[in-house]
């Protein structure tokens, strides 16, 4: 077997028994990657989810599982697959929204909690305004009933 075929197995079995929800998308870490999580096409992959395993270790599992199901939004909504900080503010809120559906409560929660700490790392990279982004995910888990009453 080759390494690289023995590298893509080891990723696949550590990516299958750490993920929260169900996700149907390449899932790749990347300690160096510029942002927590974000789309990309793979030349061997094909659609890929890429996360920064440090910033997903500084900000938890469950507010990484967020940003992982926001990045794979944009794929499920058909938007063109861009780096991050290039996405419309539109395009980013209906993404956010679209996670806020979908992802867990804990995750919601989890990526909620982070946006709106106004003393959250400076070092990771947040696209967008973070209290605008959390208002908007609280809003749309509320919507789809993904929000517990006690979080308000």
């Amino acid at each position: 077997m080759s390494r690289r075929l023995l590298a893509l197995l080891l990723i696949l079995m550590t990516l299958s028994s750490c993920q929260t929800t169900t996700r149907h998308f390449w899932e790749i870490p990347a300690s160096d990657a510029d942002y927590i999580a974000y789309i990309r096409q793979h030349p061997e992959y094909g659609t890929a989810v890429i996360y920064n395993t440090r910033y997903c270790e500084t900000i938890g599992a469950a507010a990484c599982g967020f940003f992982r199901a926001q990045a794979h939004a944009h794929s499920d909504l058909n938007h063109q697959i861009l780096p991050p900080d290039h996405y419309p503010e539109s395009q980013i809120a209906e993404a956010d929204c679209w996670a806020a559906r979908n992802a867990t409560l804990a995750e919601v929660r989890a990526a909620y909690d982070f946006l709106s700490n106004k003393d959250r790392d400076p070092d990771i990279p947040v696209v967008g305004d973070p209290i605008t982004r959390a208002d908007n995910i609280r809003q749309c888990a509320q919507a789809a009933d993904n929000w517990k009453k006690e979080t308000q």
